[in-house]
C-alpha cells in the first residue's frame, strides 16, 4: 500500500520545483526594486529542496526492492510522449518558438538532456541495483558513516569553500537515494544505536522542526543581504541564490528536515493523494519542457510590477495551478494510453520482461 504522507511530499516537492521554474524562467528585469527581486529569489529556494526530497523518496521506496525493466520503460515512454506532443502542438500553433536547438533536443529528449533531471534520474534508476547491493552489505554503523562522509564531501566542503570537488548531479542523486533508504530504515525502528554525529539523519533529528526553519531562514536572509549588498555596494563575490543549490548545507538540512516532517504525518491511505502523486513526473515533463516554458512564463510578466507580496502569492498560485492542470492531463494519458499500452506489452513481451527482471534481481546475490 502506498504511503500517502510520502506521496503528499512528492506532490509538494513538484509544486516547489514549479515555483523554482516560475522564478528562474520568468521574464523578470535584470535590475528592479530590491523587494521584488528578493521575492522572486525567495520562490526559487523550494526548487532544489523539492529535487532533494523527490530523489530521497525514490530511495525510500526502491532501496529494498528490485528494479523492474517496465519502470524504466514507463519513464522513457512518458518523456518521449510529452516531448513529441508538445513539439507537434507548437510546430502547428506557434512555430517561431521551436528553434533548431529545441527541435534537436525534442527529438532525443533523454539522450540530449532536454530534461536534465530525467537524464540523471534514469541513470540513477539504472544503477540502483548496485546501490541497493552496497546498502544491503553495510551495517547500521557503516550506513551512518557513509552518510556522514557524504555530507562532509558533497555538501559541507562545497558550501564553505565555494568549490565542489565532485560537481556531479548524478553523484549527489546516488547519495540522496541511499539517504532515503536510511531514513526509512530508521523510521521502521531497525537502525542501530551509537550512530555518527555528522550523519544528517541524526543531527536533523535532534534539530526537529528547526532544521526546516534554520535552513529556510538562512537562505532567505542571505538572499536579502547579498541582494542588498549588490545593489548598494556592487558586491559580486557570490550571487544572492548561492545557497539555494541542492547540495548547499542550508538547503540540504531543510530538505532532510522536510522529509522527516512528512514521515511523521499520520494520514493513512488517501486515494486522491496517491492518484495525484502518480502524475508528479508528468507535471514536470509538461511545464518544464523548453518549448512550453518559452510560451508559458512570459504570460505572467505583469506580476512583477504589482510588488513583492503579489509576486509571492501569484507564484504559489501559479505553481499549484500548474500541478493541477498537469496532473489532469497526465491522469488522462495514463488511463487511456499508458495502461492499455503496457498491458498489451506485458502480454506480448512477458517472457522477455520476466527474463530481464530476473537478471536485474540477481545483482548482488
Amino acid at each position: 500500500m502506498r504511503q500517502s504522507n510520502i506521496e503528499l511530499l512528492r506532490i509538494a516537492s513538484m509544486i516547489m520545483i514549479a515555483l523554482f521554474h516560475f522564478s528562474v524562467h520568468g521574464p523578470w528585469p535584470e535590475e528592479g526594486p530590491l523587494a521584488s527581486q528578493i521575492a522572486v529569489d525567495m520562490l526559487s529556494f523550494g526548487g532544489k529542496l523539492g529535487v532533494n526530497c523527490f530523489v530521497m523518496i525514490t530511495g525510500y521506496f526502491m532501496v529494498r526492492r528490485p528494479l523492474k525493466v517496465t519502470s524504466l520503460l514507463r519513464i522513457v515512454f512518458e518523456t518521449w510522449f510529452y516531448s513529441f506532443i508538445i513539439l507537434g502542438i507548437f510546430l502547428l500553433a506557434q512555430p517561431e518558438l521551436v528553434t533548431q536547438a529545441k527541435l534537436e533536443k525534442a527529438l532525443l529528449p533523454v539522450m540530449s538532456g532536454e530534461y536534465w533531471f530525467i537524464t540523471c534520474y534514469l541513470a540513477l534508476m539504472a544503477i540502483s541495483p548496485f546501490l541497493n547491493l552496497l546498502y544491503r552489505h553495510l551495517s547500521g554503523t557503516g550506513k551512518s558513516r557513509l552518510m556522514a562522509v557524504g555530507f562532509v564531501v558533497l555538501s559541507l566542503i562545497p558550501t564553505v569553500c565555494t568549490f565542489n570537488p565532485i560537481g556531479s548531479d548524478l553523484v549527489w542523486f546516488f547519495y540522496l537515494y541511499l539517504l532515503g533508504g536510511w531514513l526509512r530504515e530508521q523510521a521502521d525502528g531497525r537502525a542501530e544505536t551509537g550512530l555518527c554525529a555528522l550523519d544528517p539523519t541524526q543531527f536533523t533529528k535532534r534539530m526537529g522542526g528547526w532544521a526546516i526553519a534554520a535552513g529556510v531562514g538562512f537562505v532567505w536572509a542571505s538572499m536579502a543581504i547579498i541582494g542588498w549588498a549588490q545593489q548598494t555596494t556592487g558586491f559580486n563575490r557570490i550571487l544572492p541564490d548561492y545557497f539555494i543549490w541542492q547540495y548547499m548545507v542550508p538547503t540540504f538540512v531543510a530538505s532532510v528536515g522536510t522529509f522527516r516532517a512528512f514521515q511523521k504525518l499520520d494520514i493513512g491511505c488517501v486515494p486522491w493523494i496517491n492518484t495525484a502523486a502518480a502524475s508528479a513526473l508528468g507535471v514536470y515533463l509538461i511545464h518544464d519542457n523548453p518549448i512550453m516554458r518559452a510560451w508559458l512564463w512570459p504570460h505572467f510578466a505583469a506580476v512583477y510590477a504589482a510588488g513583492p507580496l503579489v509576486i509571492l502569492a501569484a507564484g504559489i498560485g501559479i505553481a499549484v495551478a500548474a500541478y493541477i492542470v498537469g496532473a489532469l492531463i497526465d491522469t488522462a494519458r495514463r488511463t487511456w494510453l499508458e495502461t492499455p499500452l503496457f498491458a498489451w506489452m506485458g502480454r506480448r513481451f512477458s517472457p522477455a520482461f520476466a527474463k530481464a527482471d530476473a537478471w536485474l534481481a540477481t545483482i548482488g546475490k
